[in-house]
């Protein structure tokens, strides 16, 4: 695929600030992740910047990553994140959307990632109170790549790492191509 759409990629919260379990911490696996991710939507021919803060306050996180991907002006931003919950049976990804563009990514991301990451009775989620979703220009979605405190989740985001970054960037070329 041949394109010039440009994605900003969003490492979800600073260091040790989001979700933790299983020895896994978001930011680590999101901070990866975004590596996997950009290398194989730069394949595909997109052009791909990174926003992370990662010693930052969450709110000063956010507030200049909202600020960037303003400025950037990309044709989409994707947000990663992982969960954590105090139900260790709580699992699976989802992909929060607010705009029409953003519910149609949505749907593109979790249909791949949510095969490998199943478990969330709802895979798409509207979210209005979503910062990264409300304060930014471009369409957004926010990807819960599954449960930090549930083991099957947290394995595959410790050993299949590449595999969670296939599934969203063939989403992502999904969304592009249709």
């Amino acid at each position: 695929m041949s394109t010039d759409k440009h994605i900003v990629l969003d490492v979800g919260h600073a260091n040790g600030t989001g979700a933790c379990g299983h020895g896994l911490e978001e930011h680590e696996v999101c901070a990866e992740l975004a590596v996997l991710l950009k290398r194989l939507l730069v394949l595909r021919g997109f052009t791909v910047s990174v926003i992370d803060y990662p010693e930052q306050s969450n709110a000063m996180d956010l507030n200049r990553t909202v600020a960037a991907c303003n400025a950037l002006q990309p044709d989409f931003i994707v947000s990663l994140h992982c969960d954590c919950s105090a139900n260790e049976a709580a699992q699976g990804a989802h992909v929060c959307y607010l705009s029409r563009k953003g519910l149609t990514m949505a749907r593109c991301i979790a249909g791949r990632l949510c095969e490998l990451l199943p478990g969330r009775a709802e895979s798409v989620v509207p979210r209005a109170n979503l910062a990264i979703l409300r304060r930014t220009h471009a369409p957004a979605v926010l990807v819960e790549c599954g449960f930090l405190s549930n083991a099957a989740d947290a394995a595959m985001l410790r050993d299949n790492l590449p595999g969670v970054a296939a599934a969203i960037s063939q989403g992502i070329t999904d969304y592009f191509e249709n």
